[in-house]
């Protein structure tokens, strides 16, 4: 006998698809017609950006409950009562951020700590760590916001801790990782015997940059030049190193050395078409060397200097490519706008399903929504009335994308053969897509259904 099985589900928005007429208002005329609604919704992204969702999650959470719950109820077009749960939404948001403004003037401390953790990296970073103490600073703003102003406080100094010891972890990475890993390669070509005394300026460096830190936190600037410079000395070291090494095969003397450094000078001066007087002293020789390229730069320069008539062409080209801007640019905000449209109907859709009933995942332009909580009878296709209210959501869902070509993906787990599994897995898809049709009025030509066993 088989057990009860998952059933998978995926919505897949494409370009092109044929459209059929809803009888609910869609996101943007639900907007128009309930300008509460439309408010809140703002409200609520605009709170989001200002991290209100941290410093006052419950409110925040129960004002986007009331905004999902309005915006459901305004899909039908009438009454005030959309309005009404809107408001009343708008009227959470408020205190969430009042509450909000409490909780950072309590947690001052912990914020600044914060700020410089985030600044250092240490999101990216170290994110497990990072993310384990949010979810302890939005405990503490839960007890504040809740009124328990003294229990919050209790849990200051473990989240100042926390934050800057991040903060402290993430510099070190981020600013002294590149000179660690320059200085082992180096002492990994035995630097420090080839070329001690550059090999040791790099070692310098980089303790300097490491006490910096240490002592003082904030100096990351410094430390960050220390680092660089620990960086760029300790590359030179191991090029100085292989240089070494190179002259000691070839059993090198000082001569041989002297030869060899003027055929460099003379191959750098070859395209000059002189030649170098080496019976000069040598910082003559480079100082010629160096005002002959200085002059041939500013040669090239003058030569770069453009005239009054092609001036003119300039800016008569310029003149066109900013009118065809212009018109990209048009193109451009359309593009960013439909873009926020579709983020904004991602978004609502996700809202629909608890985490115990689906996940809802955006791959490219298709939204697939993976059913954990769909059950059938054991090794039958009949769907239960329990999977009705899941049904409804997969509906609405579908009803944000029009233009949507759907596809149902029916799937069993791996008990008994696959012979049995692939045709069960097939009929169950049939039956959701069948429901989808008679129940959600969404025309047979968008949908397609696939059964795939227990694959």
């Amino acid at each position: 006998m088989k057990k009860n099985v998952f059933f998978g589900f995926l919505v897949m928005l494409l370009v092109t698809g044929c459209a059929v007429t809803q009888k609910q208002l869609n996101r943007s005329e639900i907007y128009d017609q309930f300008e509460a609604v439309a408010e809140l919704n703002q409200n609520l992204e605009a709170a989001e950006k200002d991290e209100i969702d941290t410093f006052a999650p419950e409110g925040f959470l129960k004002a986007k409950k009331l905004f999902a719950e309005s915006f459901e109820m305004a899909r039908t077009g009438t009454g005030d009562e959309p309005t009404h749960v809107a408001r009343k939404g708008l009227s959470v948001l408020t205190k969430a951020k009042s509450d909000a403004e409490h909780a950072r003037k309590v947690m001052w401390e912990v914020i600044e700590n914060r700020e410089r953790a985030q600044k250092a990296g240490a999101p990216e970073l170290f994110k497990k760590e990072y993310e384990d103490a949010e979810n302890n600073l939005r405990k503490a703003t839960r007890l504040i916001e809740a009124g328990n102003t003294a229990k919050g406080k209790d849990l200051r100094p473990s989240l100042i801790d926390s934050y800057s010891e991040l903060e402290i972890e993430a510099l070190k990475k981020g600013i002294l990782d590149l000179a660690k890993a320059s200085f082992k390669q180096a002492k990994l070509k035995d630097a420090d015997d080839y070329a001690p005394k550059t090999f040791q300026l790099a070692e310098k460096e980089l303790n300097l940059a490491i006490s910096i830190l240490k002592a003082d936190r904030t100096r990351t600037q410094k430390a960050n030049a220390h680092a660089k410079l620990a960086d760029k000395t300790a590359k030179k070291a191991g090029q100085i190193t292989e240089l070494v090494k190179l002259f000691k095969r070839r059993k090198y003397s000082f001569e041989d050395i002297i030869l060899w450094y003027q055929d460099q000078l003379s191959e750098i001066n070859k395209p000059l078409g002189s030649e170098l007087d080496f019976k000069k002293p040598n910082h003559i020789i480079i100082g010629s060397l160096h005002d002959t390229i200085k002059s041939l730069v500013q040669s090239l320069d003058d030569s770069r200097k453009i005239t009054a008539k092609q001036q003119e062409r300039i800016d008569e080209l310029k003149k066109k490519y900013e009118s065809k801007l212009s018109t990209q640019e048009a193109k451009g905000a359309e593009k960013e706008r439909l873009l926020r449209e579709a983020a904004q109907r991602f978004k609502y859709v996700e809202s629909l399903f608890s985490a115990k009933e689906a996940q809802v995942f955006r791959k490219g332009n298709n939204v697939l929504i993976a059913a954990h909580g769909f059950y059938f009878p054991v090794g039958e296709a009949e769907i239960l009335a329990i999977n009705f209210g899941l049904l409804n959501k997969f509906i609405n869902a579908i009803q944000q994308f029009p233009d949507a070509q759907i596809k149902v993906s029916g799937h069993t787990d791996a008990t008994g053969s696959a012979e049995i599994n692939l045709p069960l897995s097939q009929k169950r898809a049939d039956k959701v897509a069948d429901f989808l049709i008679n129940v959600g009025n969404i025309n047979q030509s968008r949908i397609a259904v696939k059964g795939y066993g227990e694959t």
